[in-house]
């Protein structure tokens, strides 16, 4: 009789999210069911060959699933949680390394052990990343920058990255790009109000000395995690003040310097929620979204999961809710072919058991796609620069509610032009003075003005002179 509810349960969860979104040109979902897995939470996702492999925190497992049958083939007892950003990369030649506290070890497909390497004189805790086919990218909390042999586990070279963080401050990752350069987020206990920022720099290895070519600091940000594609940087943060709140940063590397490009608020103004791991999957971004629902605080009022995807515009292309349970936070996603995966962690009351499912989508869409949302919206604004006011134009294609609004580099909501209204379908234009909600005069600087109407979302940035 449990299982027939259970499955009773799945059927009416997969109907109503196909029925929703089959016909926008999303994904297709093929099946969610639950993973017999334990654990407080999701910290990577990773899938070779058909199989997923999960690790979970407290207790501290790695788990081995065949995608297929969603039959565990075998768990590994980890000795320490993993304390910062992702800790558990596919390898070139098809096998896993993971982070196990100061330990670094590569695992093979049938989980046995290839090599361990030891690096506690680098630190306590790393993220690892695979960036590079030809060595293994450590970074640890205390912002030591490590590479490794894939075959041996032999030490190529390390760094001590001045613009990182401290021990305590939370989460660190490095991802290595071309021309001896890397990439290193940190979280670093130094923000204006909340002792909390996250830096995101550019490091250049020159004559063996790690020197930083440019810097992005913003304060008032915690857990700091990044994804490079090319000469493209994400840097996804949560927000400590004034809501809990996940922003995703996206950054064009100019060579010396850098641009913002886009601030992806990933849940809308007045919410929280935050992201887990960022995977870029065909030039899109793909977020595992957690979404707090209600006014309580602790979260008491529910969770509902989703699994978005945003194109190089930083559109928002479609959106997967994942209602499974009142109690639900999506929190990682991975790519295998032409299918996407997601796993949320679900509670059927507030503290109850955990149970996770997961979900999977089939990248084949709808054939009669609507047009994309970068020129449905066609959301502008002139002049740009400008010095005094602004006019925002944008089209507006349904009855959906629409929303536009200003934002500082901060992810800080600083005016809000249209709140929540129906408009008629059409062009709309509305103008921008240069001052907050409070009717305070902004300062010179950049800014980012977006749009949301029902599933279309976009983000474009405009420049304040004096």
């Amino acid at each position: 009789m449990k299982t027939l509810k259970t499955t009773l349960l799945v059927i009416i969860i997969l109907m109503a999210v196909t029925m929703a979104w089959a016909q926008n040109g999303t994904p297709q979902v093929v099946g969610i069911s639950q993973l017999q897995i334990t654990g407080s939470g999701i910290r990577d996702f990773v899938i070779i060959n058909g199989d997923g492999y999960i690790r979970t925190d407290f207790p501290n497992h790695l788990s081995k699933i065949n995608l297929t049958t969603r039959q565990t083939q075998w768990v590994k007892n980890l000795t320490s949680d993993l304390g910062t950003s992702t800790g558990m990369v596919k390898t070139p030649d098809g096998n896993i390394c993971y982070s196990d506290g100061a330990n670094i070890m590569k695992l093979s497909t049938q989980g046995d052990t290839l090599w361990t390497r030891n690096l506690s004189i680098y630190g306590s805790s790393f993220s690892l990343s695979q960036n590079s086919q030809i060595f293994l990218t450590c970074y640890s909390m205390s912002s030591n920058l490590v590479l490794l042999d894939y075959s041996n586990g032999n030490l190529i070279n390390y760094w001590a990255i001045l613009t990182g963080g401290l021990t305590s401050s939370g989460n660190h990752n490095a991802h290595a790009g071309i021309d001896s350069t890397f990439y290193c987020f940190d979280t670093t206990p130094a923000g204006s109000l909340y002792n909390t920022e996250v830096k995101m720099s550019k490091i250049k290895i020159i004559n063996n000395v790690a020197e930083t070519v440019w810097c992005l600091q913003v304060d008032d940000l915690m857990e700091a995690n990044g994804i490079v594609s090319n000469n493209i940087i994400y840097l996804h943060a949560r927000q400590v003040n004034p809501w809990v709140n996940g922003l995703v940063y996206k950054l064009v590397d100019q060579g010396t310097d850098y641009q913002i490009e886009s601030i992806i608020d990933v849940v809308g103004p007045d919410s929280v929620g935050f992201a887990g791991n960022m995977v870029i999957n065909n030039n899109q971004l793909l977020l595992p979204v957690s979404i707090r629902l209600g006014d309580d605080p602790n979260g008491e009022d529910g969770y509902s999961g989703a699994i978005m995807s945003y194109d190089s515009q930083s559109n928002l292309l479609w959106r997967i809710s994942q209602n499974i349970m009142p109690f639900c936070l999506t929190q990682a996603v991975a790519t295998d072919s032409n299918k996407i995966y997601g796993i949320s962690c679900c509670q059927q009351t507030y503290g109850g058991p955990r149970t996770f499912w997961l979900t999977e989508l089939s990248t084949t869409v709808a054939t009669d796609d609507p047009v994309a949302p970068i020129a449905t919206i066609n959301l502008t604004c002139y002049p740009n620069p400008f010095r005094g006011s602004t006019s925002v134009k944008f089209n507006q294609i349904d009855n959906s509610p629409t929303t536009v609004s200003i934002y500082n580099t901060r992810g800080q909501l600083i005016r809000t032009l249209v709140n929540s209204q129906k408009l008629s379908p059409g062009e709309h234009t509305v103008a921008w003075d240069g001052k907050t909600n409070s009717g305070q005069l902004t300062a010179a600087g950049v800014y980012f003005y977006k749009m949301t109407s029902g599933r279309f979302s976009a983000t474009r940035k405009m420049i304040m002179m004096k």
